[in-house]
């Protein structure tokens, strides 16, 4: 089984943890008894549904952009189950409005009954008073729990943010260590060639003091050489020429 990237993970997180606030929200809807709480509920449960779908098209395109077919694959499979989660939350979605509706059609019509007398009117007044309270403070916990959710929401979110940031500025740093550890390596195979550069160059200089010094010895030898030939053919030879011409006219 191929091995998701950290980043491929992290949308794979967003999506469950974004599939179970929606799933909390319909609970919710299911139980609203209030026409404006449902509008309200209805409405953010349909927006938190659109952009759901969204991460998931976004999702698919990432998979679309993998170089390795397995990798693809691995991504799309585990997808298929959000996918059918996102339909299953649309079907739930239009259900809790139904049975909203028919709880608050329910309880209209309890409250007609009680505004009508049926039965001891006081005894219904006090108990529609208490049902009012009881709705008021009903529909007070559920705007402050939404208030919650949504503020859980966003710190999720910024630590989510905060979390991809510090992973970003690891890999960086990792990627940094691994190119000055490169860069190191190199400067010191230069180092290497630089030295053996130096010890051939320093060879070369004593071949060449030791060239110099053996074309001078060998110029010498060379002069000394023509030096003797030319006292010999010349010097000695001259020299016998005068002696016989002197001794013959004395």
């Amino acid at each position: 089984m191929s091995t998701l990237a950290p980043e491929i993970l992290s949308l794979f997180e967003n999506l469950n943890k974004r599939q179970l606030e929606i799933e909390e929200k319909i609970t919710r809807l299911k139980n609203v008894l209030n026409l404006i709480t449902q509008q309200e509920l209805s409405a953010e449960i349909r927006g938190s549904i659109k952009e759901l779908g969204k991460l998931i098209d976004a999702v698919k395109l990432i998979a679309e952009e993998q170089e390795k077919e397995k990798d693809k694959n691995a991504i799309l499979q585990r997808l298929q189950r959000n996918e059918e989660l996102h339909k299953q939350l649309q079907a739930s979605h239009r259900r809790a409005i139904l049975t909203s509706k028919q709880n608050i059609e329910r309880e209209a019509k309890i409250e007609r009954e009680m505004l009508l007398g049926r039965g001891d009117s006081g005894r219904n007044l006090n108990v529609f008073e208490m049902r009012n309270r009881n709705l008021t403070s009903e529909d007070t916990l559920i705007h402050s729990a939404k208030d919650v959710t949504e503020s859980l929401r966003r710190t999720t979110e910024l630590m989510q943010q905060e979390i991809e940031r510090s992973a970003y500025s690891a890999k960086i740093l990792d990627e940094s260590s691994k190119t000055l550890k490169t860069t190191f390596s190199e400067y010191r195979g230069f180092a290497s060639v630089v030295r053996g550069s130096k010890q051939l160059i320093t060879k070369l200089e004593q071949i060449d003091w030791t060239d110099r010094l053996l074309i001078i010895f060998g110029l010498l030898v060379f002069s000394l050489v023509v030096l003797y030939i030319l006292k010999k053919r010349v010097w000695d030879t001259g020299f016998g020429w005068i002696s016989w011409f002197a001794s013959w006219v004395i």
